[in-house]
């Protein structure tokens, strides 16, 4: 399954709930014309849009509806689960807290032990941009991996596809595959070259709307030819509320999708992943000591 990084913030985080996001309307202007020579400065831009985006989405919080399904070889469901997550940044990482399973709440025991194994998979998945995780393994054994859109310019090969509408918006469609003879310096760029990638790119924003990306090297139990979609919106507040805090805006990812092939020993599988996120909110959180969890130091 695709992992969602979790905490466990019962009894230490005091909120306060902004006015929920609502999606910013939509207008329609005149396709600009963006040829494989202006596509360099044109991801320039869309990373440097990025990473100050980043900084504006990590003061939102928002809930997950996760949905599972995995098939055997003749295509029959072998088992099906859902949950629903609580999301909210801490420290510039994004933690989950699984609230539900299948329908049910989940125990405060058996919540704790899902949130030690996600915190451990959290860590260890720490800049990277995809993780795939087994629920019950260890977690050095889990997938982590950068995705292209992390550095397109660098080390894949880009290409104008088409222009498309999303939203009313005009979208340009971009392929990127690796390049070969490449040696990146980081690990996280490296693990990156075992995929290909479409973007959509929002021209008037130059901010990326959907991604579709396909494993082409087989990763441990993952097989080649997985496939994973991720799309965004622009959201932002009704209006400023009653703290004075000003409206905004920012772009959050609000729906993601995967289709997985497995392979463990002589067992072949195939997985289903959708996560859909919605009830945005600005959040601010307050760190506060209990007191019956201090203890004297000597």
């Amino acid at each position: 399954m695709f992992h969602r990084r979790s905490l466990f913030l019962l009894l230490l985080v005091s909120s306060t709930a902004w006015p929920a996001l609502a999606a910013v309307p939509t207008a329609q202007p005149t396709p600009t014309v963006v040829s494989d020579n202006d596509l360099s400065g044109l991801l320039r831009q869309m990373h440097a849009n990025l990473r100050a985006n980043e900084e504006l989405a990590q003061q939102y919080v928002c809930d997950d509806s996760v949905h599972e399904e995995y098939f055997n070889k003749s295509g029959k469901k072998t088992a099906e689960k859902s949950e629903k997550v609580e999301s909210v940044f801490v420290n510039g990482l994004l933690y989950h807290q699984i609230v539900e399973q299948n329908g049910k709440s989940v125990p405060p025991r058996k919540q704790l032990s899902l949130q030690k194994h996600e915190d451990a998979i959290s860590e260890l998945g720490d800049g990277f941009d995809f993780i795939f995780e087994l629920r019950d393994g260890n977690p050095k054994d889990s997938i982590y991996s950068a995705l292209p859109i992390c550095c397109l310019n660098a080390l894949f090969d880009n290409h104008v596809v088409r222009h498309e509408t999303i939203n009313g918006r005009d979208n340009l469609v971009i392929e990127s595959v690796p390049k070969s003879g490449i040696g990146p310096s980081l690990t996280q760029e490296g693990t990156a070259l075992d995929w290909k990638e479409t973007t959509w790119v929002d021209v008037g924003y130059v901010m990326p709307t959907r991604i579709e990306a396909e494993l082409l090297n087989d990763k441990g139990f993952l097989l080649k030819g997985t496939t994973l979609q991720q799309n965004y919106i622009r959201v932002e507040k009704d209006g400023p509320d009653g703290s004075g805090h000003p409206a905004g805006s920012v772009w959050v990812e609000n729906y993601k999708t995967a289709h997985s092939k497995l392979k463990f020993l002589w067992k072949f599988e195939v997985s289903t992943f959708e996560d859909t996120s919605y009830n945005f909110k600005k959040f601010d959180a307050k760190m506060k000591v209990l007191s019956d969890s201090m203890r004297v130091l000597e």
